[in-house]
């Protein structure tokens, strides 16, 4: 269940810098007229992170909920987002 945990924040982490990479295998595939939107890429980039965690969780057979994959995902994408609101409430 750690795993699942550690996985999946690091998917949810990993997808903001892996936003350009998705960007251009889809501007290559789809061509600038068909490249979707900002808010769309962003997604792409989260749902290609999370479906690799969940590839490596598969291929390690290891035992999970979805639940824990879900929000260890929310806390890694959102991570910079919360770290500053607990900086600056504590400030």
């Amino acid at each position: 269940m750690i795993l699942t945990l550690i996985l999946a924040a690091l998917a949810g982490w990993a997808a903001r810098p892996a936003e350009p990479r998705i960007t251009e295998i889809l501007l290559s595939a789809l061509g600038r007229e068909g490249l979707p939107d900002a808010i769309d890429r962003r997604v792409a980039a989260l749902l290609v992170t999370l479906l690799g965690a969940a590839l490596v969780l598969w291929l390690l057979d290891a035992p999970g909920r979805p639940v824990i994959f879900v929000i260890g995902a929310i806390l890694g994408y959102f991570q910079q987002d919360i770290r500053d609101r607990l900086t600056n409430r504590q400030g």
